[in-house]
């Protein structure tokens, strides 16, 4: 990366379609809708109650998720997948100095994990890919918190044997073209930023019955830069990225069965962020390269008016190059970070009137042969076999839904050692008894309960329950401490309704506690006088006798403690006219025992669009209240910022095509705040982007 990353022909010739203000004056007069693509609506097997929608949720979890729609996110022109989630309702887009990389936290929940067309991520690995995922491939976002669903994929912490379990998933579906469709975009930012994409599908036939399919691909290349000014360390930000990608879909429908395949190809290199005086990180570390592919298989048969079968199979592979050094001068080293995911899900479901019976099971194969993350140079591999039950019930003409789920995850770890060991080589080295090969984990067990009742015409109360319990005892952190089995049960309770077109508001109360929660507790780390400082917390020094010689070989340790979060959530939506509409959230945590550190008070989030003829006006504004954001570092401080977004588009026509030109301004006031200890925003960034669409 010391070379500046190249701009694409691509990108430039898309640009220039912005040099046209004699088509957009020419065709002013025409009011245009907004650009958007195939909506779900147009899809019947993605209806909340349809047997073959892979990515339902019991209707009691409807309150508690939250679906960011392709409208949506051509509206916020988010540059990633993680800052258009920062857009959601208590949700905090983080990226990380060091290993961590991009990751969120969802009502402080951070153990979540993603699925992409089927294709269920390892989570050490998911934010790398999703970090370069086009958003312009992207149709719709699920978040499905908590114990919502119990059927999409293990629900065991993967990577982390006996670690936290999954707090819920981010679900996302690429887009499917319902017709013949081209869209292409171009966008120009501060910061050096440039991104363009190609957008193509094509539909065949007409209905099921005598077949109907369709093909799509998407090609883009981005790329951005860092900002002029530096850290007040003197370090740079270090965030230029380039990445280059593809991805190509296909599927058909008839005779019962319908099938969807998607191919996901990129490659492309990014530094990882240096953090200011009070952070850790500030060498300049880089991956390059960074390559990702990811190959999935969903699908579904109907028997008839009862049976259905659902099933996906996927296969992902991650290769990256990290190169870390001392100091940003160097010399710099490699260490190879591979990973290696094949998922299958299988499931039936059996509907007898109001009666919906579901079972099925998953296999999930992780190989990271060279190491992983702290752990360079130590295999690791986990196969993990589960089977699932869920019950739904209908009563009263439907009105009262009743659900109920179970599930059993069993980690039987090929390679692997104990996840919360504090150093980069066990105590013993390569001989270490913390390495293991071929241990059996107990079985992780899941349990859900849920209730929802429309009591009033267009108005909804839902309630859910929902437990779990992993075996932890046996790991050991350090000499002298064993962790314990933990277990975490949630609680939420809401109601949603409709007041006028302009007011649909839902309140959700929820708990969340755990006994004998894992947390970092420090870090293990070799020193410049030869001495291994063991799990050492506060503040390490960054030069003398006991600072770190080596800062990639720093590695956390864990300690465990009973946690207890619970809060309330307020969210209103509406249309006051058109083509306009907003969303309002509010977070806030009424309880927040040994989580203090690490989750703010209120979270606030408003997302709105307001069409005035051929313009449009949309925004975004995030608060996020002050907090430590770290219980072992007491340097940190997070949040305490209000970001403010804006963006106005003009509709018009060229060549008789639909085109939308649209200014826009990210992070107006130039807050330069943390999401992770010492990692700055880069602050505001103005940017130009130009969709066409045929």
């Amino acid at each position: 990366m010391e070379e500046k990353l190249r701009r694409t022909p691509l990108a430039i010739l898309m640009a220039s379609l912005w040099l046209c203000p004699g088509h957009a004056a020419a065709e002013s007069e025409k009011i245009l809708p907004t650009i958007t693509v195939s909506s779900s609506s147009e899809r019947p097997e993605l209806t909340p109650e349809n047997a073959r929608n892979p990515f339902r949720t019991p209707k009691s979890s409807t309150v508690h998720t939250q679906v960011i729609t392709r409208e949506e996110i051509e509206q916020l022109r988010p540059r990633d997948v993680f800052e258009l989630l920062n857009s959601a309702t208590g949700v905090i887009a983080t990226q990380s100095s060091r290993k961590g990389f991009s990751g969120l936290t969802i009502r402080g929940d951070s153990q979540f994990r993603w699925i992409i067309d089927g294709a269920y991520l390892q989570p050490t690995m998911a934010s790398r890919i999703m970090k370069s995922l086009p958003v312009s491939a992207i149709e719709e976002i699920k978040i499905v918190r908590g114990a919502s669903t119990l059927t999409m994929g293990p629900m065991a912490g993967s990577a982390s044997p006996g670690g936290a379990p999954v707090d819920g998933f981010v679900v996302i579906r690429t887009r499917k073209p319902a017709r013949d469709e081209v869209q292409l975009r171009a966008a120009v930012e501060s910061n050096d930023t440039t991104q363009a994409n190609v957008w193509a599908g094509k539909a065949f036939g007409q209905d099921e019955a005598s077949g109907k399919g369709y093909v799509a691909g998407l090609l883009s290349y981005a790329e951005n830069g860092s900002p002029d000014e530096l850290l007040d360390n003197g370090a740079s930000y270090n965030v230029d990225r380039q990445t280059t990608g593809g991805l190509l879909k296909g599927g058909f429908q008839w005779g019962g069965w319908l099938i969807d395949v998607m191919a996901y190809k990129d490659d492309g290199e990014f530094q990882i962020p240096n953090a200011n005086s009070h952070g850790t990180g500030n060498a300049g570390w880089y991956m390059d390269p960074s390559r990702t592919d990811v190959y999935s298989m969903t699908g579904s048969k109907a028997w008839g008016g009862i049976h259905t079968t659902l099933f996906s199979l996927s296969r992902s592979v991650s290769k990256q190059a990290f190169w870390t050094a001392n100091t940003a001068a160097g010399p710099y080293t490699s260490r190879q970070n591979d990973n290696e995911v094949t998922h299958l899900n299988l499931r039936h479901n059996i509907d007898i009137g109001n009666t919906r019976l579901t079972a099925g099971g998953d296999y999930m194969h992780w190989d990271a042969p060279n190491g992983q993350q702290y752990y360079e140079g130590i295999q690791r591999e986990e196969k993990t076999k589960s089977w699932f039950v869920q019950a739904e019930q209908g009563l009263f003409d439907n009105k009262l839904s009743l659900d109920a789920s179970y599930r059993r995850d069993q980690v039987h770890v090929v390679h692997g050692l104990d996840y919360y060991t504090g150093g980069n080589q066990p105590p013993g080295g390569v001989n270490s008894p913390l390495i293991y090969s071929n241990r059996t984990l107990p079985s992780a067990t899941f349990f859900s309960l849920g209730a929802s009742w429309a009591f009033f015409d267009q108005w909804r109360l839902s309630g859910r329950y929902g437990q779990s319990s992993q075996a932890t005892t046996g790991l050991n952190p350090r000499p002298g401490v064993e962790l314990t089995d933990d277990s975490q049960r949630k609680w939420e309770i809401g109601v949603e309704g409709h007041v006028t077109r302009w007011l649909n508001p839902s309140l959700n109360y929820f708990r969340r506690s755990v006994e004998n929660e894992k947390f970092l507790n420090g870090y293990t780390y070799l020193a410049n006088n030869n001495s291994t400082q063991t799990c050492r917390t506060g503040i390490i020094p960054s030069s003398g006798a006991f600072a770190p010689k080596s800062s990639a070989t720093m590695t956390p340790c864990y300690d465990q403690q009973d946690t207890l979060r619970g809060g309330v959530e307020l969210v209103l939506t509406g249309a006051f006219a058109e083509r306009s509409f907003y969303r309002f959230g509010l977070t806030h945590f009424t309880t927040l025992e040994n989580t203090l550190a690490t989750t703010p008070r209120n979270i606030v989030d408003l997302s709105f669009s307001h069409g005035m003829g051929s313009f449009t006006l949309s925004g975004a504004i995030k608060h996020v209240a002050s907090y430590q954001g770290s219980s072992s570092d007491v340097r940190a401080y997070l949040g305490g910022y209000t970001r403010y977004d804006l963006g106005l588009g003009y509709e018009f026509k060229l060549a008789g095509a639909p085109v939308r030109a649209t200014l826009y301004g990210r992070n107006l006031t130039n807050e330069k705040y943390e999401t992770s200890n010492g990692v700055q925003d880069v602050g505001r960034v103005f940017g130009l982007e130009t969709t066409v669409s045929f």
